[in-house]
Formats: C-alpha cells, sequence, structure tokens
C-alpha cells in the first residue's frame, strides 16, 4: 500500500457522490464485510452509494448493520466503481459497461484489472487493506464498520489459524476490539453456528468421504441437497471441517452446480499450493485455499482434478521413498 495508490484512492472517493461497491460471487465473510466496511464509509462522508451482489448477501451474515442495503441489481447512474475481494472481473457476475476505477484484494491471482489496484498478497484478509486505508485517509471505525472489517478478518483467517496471520494482524483485532468490535458474537454467527439443514448437508457430504494417500476429498451432488432440500449451491463451509481431519496434505470438495458445471474447493498444509492447481482450471485463490467453476458432469470434473492435484503430492511422495 503506497501512499500513491492511497492518494488515488482518496481523490476518486472524494470525486464521487455516487459510488458503486461490488465484491464476488458466492461471497464469503471477507467479501460481506469489505462491502459492508466501504458501504458504511462512505455513507459517514456522505455519499450515496450503492452496495451491489449478484446472488445478495448470505442469510449468516444478515445480522449485520447496512445488509439490508446491499442490491442484487446494478444502479442506473453511478460515477465510481470500486471492486473488492475478487481476483478478475468474471467473478463480480455482473456484466459491467466501464472499467473499474479501484479494486481492493489480497488474493495471489488477482488480474489487476482496474485502473488503481490496491493488491497485498501478503494481507490475511482484503478487510485487512481496508483497515490500514481507513486509518489512512482518517475514517472513524463506527460500530458498523468496525464489526465487519473483524468479521473479514475472522472468517478469511478460519478463526485466525491459517499462515497468514501475522503479528500486525492480532495488532488490527486488538485495536477494533478497543474500539468496541463485538468479537465473540461475530466468531460465533460465522464460525460455529449453523442450521439444521446445512447440518444434514454436512452428513450427505461426509458419508461421501474419500481418501487416496495425501489426498482426502468428499463430494455434494444435486441430488443431495433436493434430498434435504438445502436452499444454497455452496458447500455450507463444510470444506473446512474437512481441514480438521489429520494427516491429510491437500483437502477437495465438488459441489455439482446446474448445467453441467461443478464448484471444486481446495485446501492444502503449506508448501503445497493449490491456487496452481485451481488456476489451470480457471480458477484462483490463495496457495492453501483456492477454488474453480468447471465445466462437466460430476464425474468427469472429479476425475480430471484429482488427477491434476495429484501430480501437486508426487514430489513430496518421491522425497519420502
Amino acid at each position: 500500500m503506497t501512499t500513491t495508490e492511497i492518494g488515488q484512492i482518496q481523490a476518486a472517493i472524494h470525486k464521487s457522490q455516487a459510488p458503486l461497491i461490488l465484491s464476488h460471487e458466492r461471497p464469503d465473510g471477507d467479501a460481506v464485510g469489505s462491502l459492508l466496511a466501504m458501504g458504511l464509509a462512505l455513507k459517514s462522508l456522505g455519499k450515496q452509494p450503492t452496495m451491489a451482489m449478484v446472488e445478495g448477501i448470505p442469510s449468516r451474515f444478515k445480522f449485520l448493520l447496512g445488509a439490508e442495503d446491499v442490491q442484487k441489481v446494478l444502479p442506473q447512474d453511478y460515477d465510481l466503481v470500486i471492486v473488492l475481494d475478487c481476483s478478475d472481473m468474471e467473478r463480480i457476475g455482473f456484466n459491467l459497461e466501464t472499467k473499474p476505477d479501484i479494486n481492493i484484494d489480497h488474493h495471489p491471482t488477482n488480474e489487476e484489472f482496474a485502473t488503481v489496484n490496491l493488491v497485498e498478497h501478503k494481507a490475511a484478509a482484503t478487510t485487512e487493506l481496508l483497515y490500514h486505508l481507513f486509518k489512512e485517509i482518517d475514517l472513524p471505525l463506527n460500530p458498523g464498520i468496525r464489526d465487519a472489517l473483524m468479521l473479514g478478518l475472522i472468517t478469511d483467517t478460519i478463526g485466525f489459524r491459517t499462515p497468514s496471520v501475522h503479528p500486525d494482524f492480532f495488532r488490527i483485532v486488538a485495536d477494533l476490539l478497543d474500539e468496541g468490535a463485538q468479537l465473540v458474537e461475530l466468531y460465533e454467527r460465522a464460525l460455529n453456528q449453523r442450521s439444521f439443514i446445512a447440518a444434514r448437508y454436512w452428513g450427505r457430504g461426509l458419508a461421501h468421504l474419500k481418501r487416496q494417500g495425501d489426498m482426502l476429498w468428499t463430494e455434494l451432488s444435486l441430488k443431495d441437497r433436493k434430498a434435504i432440500d438445502y436452499p444454497g449451491d455452496d458447500d455450507a463451509d463444510l470444506v473446512n471441517l474437512l481441514t480438521t481431519i489429520e494427516s491429510p496434505k491437500i483437502v477437495l470438495i465438488f459441489v455439482e452446480q446446474e448445467e453441467k458445471r461443478v464448484k471444486v474447493s481446495w485446501r492444502s498444509k503449506l508448501g503445497f499450493n493449490v491456487a496452481a492447481v485451481a488456476a489451470s482450471f480457471g480458477g484462483g485463490g490463495h496457495e492453501q485455499a483456492a477454488g474453480a467453476m468447471i465445466e462437466g458432469t460430476l464425474e468427469d470434473v472429479k476425475s480430471r482434478v484429482l488427477a491434476a492435484t495429484q501430480k501437486l503430492l508426487e514430489p513430496a511422495s518421491k522425497e519420502r521413498k
């Protein structure tokens, strides 16, 4: 984060009256937290921002201040486009007619698609970057903003336990706590609480669990989703539960979508760059957490992805021999 980028962002915000704020489809806590934090911050400056997500806010995050204002369609008029926590234009889900003005993100696979790109790969979350930005341009951390920032920090580090966590990260957490952020409630709602239907959905996925050497995976089919009437097209965060199983170096989950597509999520131990594998299938993410939406049947995608992922493990297997 340079003074040039900060100055450019501050100048663009100052000139804008009706900014449009976007994040990626299938939003996680960092996407939601970033969107709401920026929207509330711009409102505090007297702007009239539009916050938009193509699928809206997930139900488990609707308790946050400002969530009720997030739209599922683009407004007709806006004079600034800010994209948050999104590595490429396709993941926005909307067809923008103009190039985004500001891109703030922490994914290593970010394509720097905006006029001003504030991209820091070492940041644990996009909300970490927003915290520093807000401090630099003297935006107050009001209750809604600090809780939104804390949400992103909690969720993108799976409760402060990813390799991206660093000493300064905890100083940010401490500062937000000093300001009054509701750490315990946010942690409980974002990471610990699950609906009854989500728990049943997990059961379907756990029943399909398989392991081969250092690789563990499962699947959730359209049949599984319909059998229990699960309302989403995601994995209900089952992939993060799978990472708690001892020994596997790489964990995957395959979630079948409509129109012969499969959403694949990877998680890995240090030393195994699953973002590179995801990128080979048109996806992206972090070295230890990545994803991709892949065309094909569930069985076809599983076969191709497992073969490609196994190659990532081969050097380690040879070293042990």
